[in-house]
């Protein structure tokens, strides 16, 4: 049974990054500018915490008729979304200078109301909407600094971007035809008994996929987040490739029988792109690059359920649950090490101690060490995956998921070690202490608080 909607906490938690632009209009508002933007998503964590799930809220007066939903899928994704972009907002109160501070904020705002909304829609308008809107304002946050690599990392994340929102629309008409509804919890069903099932389903993957990283369609990754600005490559990184993820989730024919070789498809991809990123990033020198390559990684990790759950329907109601679990753990680590990127070494040996055992907790929770939030998101994840008998390449699991731990571990370990090359001493301002301070503690400590974790 739905629970009512706290409907003004909804209202509040989009419309506030949706005006929040408009504190740009006038350069006297620089103060307000940034004061705001750490507090931009607390409405929406608000709603993620203190919301009794499932509710359902009918807006028939929006575009095609909307339907917003929060569910438990829903809520960890809101969480993630929340907490990180309100962490690497305090960071980047203190990160940016006051020449395109402006600009900044035009396009942080609304990237931001694009990826808490999408979280939200229940319906095919809503979503595709809020979806396109971070899509595209976020090229402000990938051009930001105007410099030529910037430029050139753009352009490549402009087409890939009009590839998968060309993909996405072509399926979301094909599917919204097929099922006979605009809502997203319909589509499943309706693509499952659709001739044209196939061809769906490929568009959903090819463009949900852009965002997600898979294999082929990743190029946009390891240029975009090295030249975005620090707390930019965080979100992007942390939350916003997660809405490929849960635009999988939402749309595949996932719990529908007679989709086993799609499945397949996607696990191998995943194996594919775990491995493989990990070949890449090892041999490079910056450490938000090697970041990217491992966000790929990671995310081809994160793609093995998904096609586990499309190939066997039986296991979808374990699966579902680990993977917004290992979506959670994923983007509050990698948004750590992230902003970690931007710090400076502080004069005391003391201090310099304590902020490298700081920075290295986020990276042994990828590996998954014991008692952190990845230890428990990969032990969810593999007594999904191995208790399922009928999973495509099953005999060969547990050896292609200690192939992950190395490929994981192998990019954490040479992250640090750029990182150590990197970081000097010097000073910076206080929000950026805090912003990575609250991102690491949401991370190690909050974590085991939120409501989603068993």
């Amino acid at each position: 049974m739905n629970a009512l909607a706290p409907v003004p906490l909804v209202a509040i938690s989009v419309l506030l990054p949706l005006l929040y632009p408009l504190l740009a209009a006038r350069p006297g508002w620089r103060r307000a500018l940034r004061v705001a933007m750490p507090l931009l998503p607390l409405p929406a964590l608000l709603l993620a915490l203190s919301s009794t799930v499932p509710w359902t809220l009918e807006l028939p007066w929006l575009m095609l008729g909307g339907t917003w939903v929060l569910d438990e899928l829903r809520r960890s994704f809101l969480l993630l979304t929340a907490l990180l972009w309100s962490a690497a907002g305090l960071y980047a109160v203190g990160y940016l200078g006051a020449d395109h501070l402006r600009r900044f904020g035009v396009f942080w705002g609304l990237t931001l109301a694009g990826n808490l909304g999408l979280v939200l829609a229940g319906d095919i308008v809503s979503f595709y909407s809020f979806f396109s809107l971070m899509t595209f304002a976020a090229y402000g946050l990938v051009v930001h600094d105007g410099s030529d690599r910037a430029r050139f990392a753009g352009r490549v994340y402009l087409v890939m971007a009009l590839f998968g929102e060309m993909a996405m629309l072509a399926g979301f008409l094909l599917a919204a035809q097929a099922a006979d509804s605009l809502l997203l919890a319909d589509l499943a069903a309706g693509i499952g008994a659709s001739s044209a099932g196939g061809l769906i389903t490929a568009l959903f993957i090819a463009g949900f996929g852009v965002k997600a990283g898979l294999p082929l369609l990743h190029f946009w990754l390891p240029l975009a987040h090295p030249v975005a600005p620090t707390p930019a490559s965080a979100v992007l990184s942390g939350a916003m490739i997660k809405a490929g993820l849960l635009g999988w989730l939402l749309t595949l024919p996932i719990g529908e029988a007679g989709w086993e070789a799609w499945g397949q498809f996607l696990i191998v991809m995943g194996f594919v792109g775990s491995l493989g990123a990990a070949l890449f990033g090892m041999l490079q020198r910056d450490p938000k690059t090697v970041l990217a390559w491992s966000s790929i990684s990671q995310m081809g990790l994160i793609t093995v359920p998904v096609g586990a759950a499309l190939a066997v329907p039986g296991q979808v109601a374990a699966l579902l649950p680990a993977i917004a679990l290992f979506a959670l753990h994923h983007g509050l680590a990698k948004g750590c090490l992230f902003l970690a990127v931007g710090l400076v070494l502080p004069a005391s040996r003391l201090l310099r101690l304590l902020l490298w055992l700081l920075i290295a907790l986020p990276g042994l929770s990828l590996l998954g060490l014991a008692f952190t939030s990845g230890a428990l998101a990969k032990e969810v994840m593999k007594k999904a995956l191995l208790g399922a008998p009928d999973l495509p390449l099953a005999a060969h699991m547990p050896l292609l998921l200690q192939a992950a731990t190395l490929a994981t571990l192998v990019l954490v370990a040479r992250y640090g070690w750029m990182l150590w090359l990197q970081l000097e001493p010097g000073s910076v301002a206080a929000s950026r202490w805090w912003g990575w301070i609250l991102a690491t503690l949401c991370s190690t400590v909050l974590f085991w608080w939120l409501p989603v974790v068993p």
